[in-house]
């Protein structure tokens, strides 16, 4: 068996103090906090992966315009290995009537203190670990990822 990690995107979006994050319900369990993400399709570069996972979990056009980090994890529940691009950016548009996303409650902008708060919720601990890559300026040239589809 060939071993592959799951290649995922997210969205660290703040605006006004703040950030746009997603309540959903993975796999039947729990409500959990996230930012806006999801799986690489194929066919698709990394920025369009994200921009498409913003827009079908929150209804809202997002334009990556930095990579805030790459994050490479295995979930100790299931073993599986994550490599998860995320990026920082603008807010394009917004589709109000947009259904969103099978497994997503709702989308809402919540203060840093809010997110704080609510920790036992995130869906993993790289919910606040990207946000605080964000908060500290992490950021990097979207000219370092090349695709050739």
């Amino acid at each position: 068996m060939t071993w592959k990690p799951n290649v995922t995107v997210a969205a660290v979006i703040e605006q006004d103090g703040k950030y746009l994050l997603v309540e959903e319900i993975p796999r039947g369990t729990e409500i959990k906090l996230n930012q806006p993400a999801g799986h690489l399709e194929a066919g698709e570069s990394i920025l369009q992966a994200c921009s498409r996972e913003v827009l079908e979990e929150t209804g809202h056009s997002f334009r990556p315009e930095v990579l805030t980090g790459i994050y490479h994890w295995t979930c100790a529940s299931n073993g599986i290995t994550y490599l998860r691009f995320t990026f920082s950016g603008k807010i394009t548009g917004f589709d109000p009537a947009r259904k969103l996303d099978t497994g997503i409650v709702r989308a809402g902008w919540l203060s840093i203190d809010e997110i704080r708060e609510r920790q036992a919720m995130h869906r993993t601990h790289l919910v606040m670990q990207c946000i605080e890559d964000y908060l500290a300026g992490k950021n990097y040239p979207l000219e370092i990822l090349q695709y050739y589809g």
